[in-house]
């Protein structure tokens, strides 16, 4: 194993481990006043994250040992186990219910979120299932259509918790899968045209969601309300300029920014490390995506192709959802800034994507560095 760690993008992870050290630093810095206040301790937020990302490195390098073609075999068990823990969801007595959603299993202490363990499913079910699928994948009703059944059940249940956020990522994550694939361009088009539409009307159709709509287009109209966050983050980035306050230095984590060590770190970055801070972010999350996609380009086997695009995508996904709903461009999803916002689970397993996406490329071998590798299946008529 740790021969084939030699091999591995070293770049990439430090790319990661960069990210991650980031931030653990921002959320000590963003949480220290609210540590205090509800714990009595100003590093409360700093212990907890920093304990994950121990577990974290540690799911991340068992990852990164395991051939990921071992994952090709376990998917359609995965994607079995992960309907039954979305259901086990909804059951009284094994879900908890915290802010009126119902997203967690809770067994003693222990408190698992199934939606994050879906979407690692669903990147493996989609890679495998669709490498599988090649020599019809031209046939929308055999080569297509049926992974995408399990597909709509998975987004369903997600929604009914709800968390259109999570369900969101996974459509995005298999739609890029799909891109990549080797469908007809009609079928894509057809596909796309579909979710847009099923997102949009979900959107529309409950009034918490609506106002989150109305209240990120014009939060000033609801200042008080649904507006109140974005407007703290419009001030914590307007107050940073170019080299910010300096770290420690934040006011609107002082009980202004709700949410500021999770959702809304990146609003905290911008007021304490300014401008610069955000483009040093920015260009840790351009590298990654840029040695994600090297990787999904040079990985000799379709699969490994499409395991390295969903990875690399859906956490770029993340990142944009959350980073347009700090800067007032999207509406607020409630998900996290990938590697950086306070959170266990998410954090882990992002963790444990970023091992398979390191495994990956430790099996590119030495002459797929001239980048000219494509995504052909077996038809060799799809390049990335």
């Amino acid at each position: 194993m740790l021969g084939h760690l030699k091999k591995t993008n070293l770049l990439l992870i430090f790319v990661i481990l960069l990210l991650c050290g980031f931030g653990l630093v921002m959320v000590y810095s963003a949480s220290d006043v609210i540590g205090a206040q509800k714990f009595g301790d100003s590093a409360y937020f700093f212990h907890k994250q920093r304990t994950s990302i121990v577990l974290g490195l540690c799911i991340f390098v068992i990852a990164a040992c395991t051939p990921y073609k071992k994952y090709e075999r376990l998917a359609p068990i995965l994607v079995a186990g992960s309907l039954f823990l979305l259901v086990l969801v909804f059951i009284p007595g094994i879900g908890v219910e915290r802010n009126f959603s119902r997203r967690w299993i809770g067994v003693g202490p222990l408190v698992v979120q199934p939606s994050e363990l879906c979407k690692i499913a669903m990147i493996i079910y989609f890679a495998a299932i669709y490498t599988r699928k090649q020599p019809y994948i031209h046939q929308f009703f055999k080569g297509v259509l049926p992974p995408l059944l399990i597909l709509g059940a998975v987004f369903l249940l997600t929604l009914l918790e709800p968390d259109l956020g999570t369900a969101s990522l996974m459509l995005a994550a298999c739609g890029a899968i799909l891109l990549c694939a080797g469908l007809k361009k009609r079928h894509l088009l057809l596909l796309g045209l579909t979710a847009f539409s099923a997102v949009g009307y979900l959107a529309f159709s409950a009034s918490y969601r609506l106002k989150r709509l109305v209240s990120f287009t014009n939060p000033f109209n609801d200042a008080n309300g649904d507006g109140y966050q974005l407007i703290q983050s419009y001030y914590a980035i307007s107050s940073g300029g170019f080299f910010g306050k300096g770290l420690g230095n934040s006011v609107e984590k002082m009980n202004y920014l709700p949410e500021a060590q999770t959702d809304f770190i990146m609003a905290v970055i911008s007021e304490e490390l300014g401008i610069l801070g955000v483009l040093i972010v920015l260009g840790l999350y351009f590298s990654f995506m840029l040695l994600g996609v090297r990787t999904a380009v040079r990985t000799p086997d379709l699969f490994g192709k499409l395991l390295a695009v969903g990875i690399t995508f859906q956490l770029m996904f993340q990142a944009v959802l959350n980073l347009g709903a700090m800067s007032g461009l999207l509406p607020v999803t409630g998900v996290p800034l990938p590697f950086i916002s306070y959170g266990g689970s998410s954090l882990m397993m992002n963790l444990f994507l970023c091992g398979v996406l390191v495994n990956i490329s430790g099996f590119i071998p030495k002459h797929q560095f001239n980048g000219k590798a494509a995504f052909a299946g077996r038809h060799k008529k799809e390049t990335f």
